[in-house]
């Protein structure tokens, strides 16, 4: 800024500092040898540090509504997937019951597949296009070619590609529900509307792996762009 030839600057700078991040508001102005713009410094003082407090606490307001993750979560570029799958409806309450009817269905879906010779594609995933305290929709899906020849009992079916949001788990099962949590409080955080069913992809194969803190879930949310 330039008053009546009189330079002046403003300072605004974010640092980290540990855990935390320093805020640093800096304003001078060099009145030269105008004793009329020293004596209107003097009466800006006041109101430049009452400008500077109220831009910190606005800073602070903004900065702590911020919702704390745990997860890393990242907005994503889904690809298009083409899939078999079988849906089955049940509660969500009894994790021994879900994990049960999950191997049974991508037990059955793996058997049909290699008795018709029809490459699975990728990893296991499931979704959830319908889900409530009492009762959930949920298809358990192996991923294979869009023209793939599977047996009259199946049909391949797609989930459409798009913009989604990514968060990544990483441990057994029984927890799950916690990145879906944040998951929602990122769509909220951001205003962001869903465009479609949850997505859990199964990237570690438990048969292979023992150990579960090894154990990778990828979870996408769909979402519309605004």
């Amino acid at each position: 800024m330039d008053f009546g030839g009189n330079p002046a600057s403003g300072l605004y700078a974010l640092d980290p500092d540990g855990d935390n991040t320093k805020l640093t508001l800096n304003f001078s102005n060099d009145t030269g040898m105008n004793p009329i713009g020293r004596w209107i410094n003097v009466f800006m003082k006041g109101e430049i540090e009452k400008s500077f407090d109220y831009a910190c606490k606005k800073i602070k307001d903004i900065a702590e509504a911020k919702p704390k993750f745990t997860y890393t979560i990242t907005e994503e570029i889904l690809p298009a997937m083409s899939y078999v799958g079988l849906m089955h409806t049940m509660s969500p309450k009894d994790p021994v019951a879900i994990n049960a009817q999950m191997a049974k269905m991508y037990g059955e879906l793996e058997t049909a597949l290699k008795k018709s010779k029809v490459e699975i594609t990728g990893y296991p995933f499931a979704m959830y296009p319908a889900f409530s305290e009492e009762s959930m929709d949920m298809i358990c899906a192996l991923p294979v070619a869009a023209d793939a020849k599977v047996p009259a009992k199946y049909k391949v079916e797609t989930v459409a590609g798009g913009s989604a949001i990514k968060g990544i788990y990483k441990g057994d099962y029984n927890n799950l529900m916690a990145l879906h949590m944040e998951l929602e409080q990122y769509l909220q955080y951001k205003g962001l509307t869903m465009n479609g069913a949850p997505i859990e992809v199964y990237v570690t194969d438990p048969m292979l792996e023992k150990d579960t803190a090894k154990w990778v879930t990828e979870i996408y949310y769909p979402i519309k762009k605004n």
